[in-house]
């Protein structure tokens, strides 16, 4: 009993009033309800609500008027934004990937630049005025790439990371629709 109450309590509720299905989708897209991109205002009224709350899973409610209701179109409408949101989570999870593979591709650039440096450097393969110039521009370059690769590694954009757990747990959300009585 104690697990479920912990759970109940881990559930928050964004609830958003939409007036018609445009309010969800963009009514500049012409095409049919089940085909039509999501409206930006909605997605960033859901990411403010999401900010306001983010612990736990969550339980989106979307009150409409009483007109719009139909079975058929709340769970087009529930799978459409499960479905958009786990695609933008699957993208953010491989922007953060490839920020992170190319922290890895500076440092080993960097370890690379400074490696070749101290053995043309240590071997004298070259005379000692080239080795000065060739110092003069890949130190730099070596140093750069292994700190701002670590940074990459270590540090990846917060916002990213943030909007991957958006991203998450809106695609996992359960979309429930209650209806209004008009005027009310």
């Amino acid at each position: 009993m104690a697990e479920y109450n912990q759970r109940i309590r881990d559930l928050r509720d964004i609830s958003i009033v939409i007036d018609t299905w445009d309010d969800v989708f963009s009514d500049f897209d012409p095409r049919p309800l089940n085909e039509r991109t999501l409206s930006e205002d909605f997605i960033a009224e859901l990411k403010k609500r999401y900010r306001e709350t983010r612990k736990g899973d969550f339980i989106v409610t979307l009150y409409a008027p009483f007109s719009l209701k139909n079975e058929k179109s709340e769970n087009m409408v529930a799978q459409r934004l499960k479905k958009h949101f786990r695609h933008r989570f699957l993208q953010r999870q491989k922007d953060i990937v490839r920020i992170r593979v190319r922290g890895v591709i500076f440092v080993v650039s960097g370890i690379s630049f400074l490696t070749f440096l101290m053995l043309i450097t240590y071997f004298k393969i070259y005379r000692e005025l080239t080795v000065e110039i060739l110092s003069i521009i890949f130190m730099p370059l070596g140093w750069f790439g292994i700190w701002e690769g670590f940074s990459k590694i270590v540090d990846t954009s917060p916002g990213f990371i943030q909007d991957e757990l958006l991203f998450r747990k809106l695609s996992s959300a359960v979309y429930r629709f209650k209806y209004m009585e008009e005027g009310k």
